[in-house]
């Protein structure tokens, strides 16, 4: 049986951590949850180990397109595929997460669905 994937999500929102928590859990992904960048960066440093990271860009601290940039230099973290989503995202923002290294742009608000296909899609998951 194969183990279960790992998520780490990176938003300052509480609620919607949790509701994309629910969502993830709900087709069997296990989440893990970080209230900024610099929380996940903590998180990571300590050698936990996620399969993929979706992060939100306007946050305190430390921001999401500063924390796909410091996880794309790191040798631990560089390979791991991250989500970005904004409910800002301005056409230049989108570029530049997907040059910084993300694997998927999304913008706020995005349906469950289609964030559920990102997902299923990163982490290489038929969702059912």
């Amino acid at each position: 049986m194969p183990t279960t994937q790992r998520i780490l999500l990176v938003d300052d929102d509480a609620a919607l951590r949790a509701t994309l928590r629910t969502c993830l859990e709900a087709v069997g992904y296990q989440c893990v949850e970080a209230q900024d960048g610099s929380d996940a960066q903590d998180w990571l440093k300590k050698g936990y180990a996620v399969d993929l990271i979706v992060t939100d860009h306007h946050m305190p601290r430390v921001n999401g397109m500063d924390l796909i940039k410091e996880l794309k230099i790191q040798a631990h973290t560089e390979s791991i595929p991250i989500i970005f989503y904004s409910g800002n995202l301005s056409h230049e923002l989108k570029i530049q997460a997907i040059q910084a290294g993300s694997h998927a742009v999304i913008a706020k608000p995005f349906s469950l669905e289609s964030f559920l296909a990102l997902v299923s899609q990163a982490c290489g998951k038929t969702i059912k």
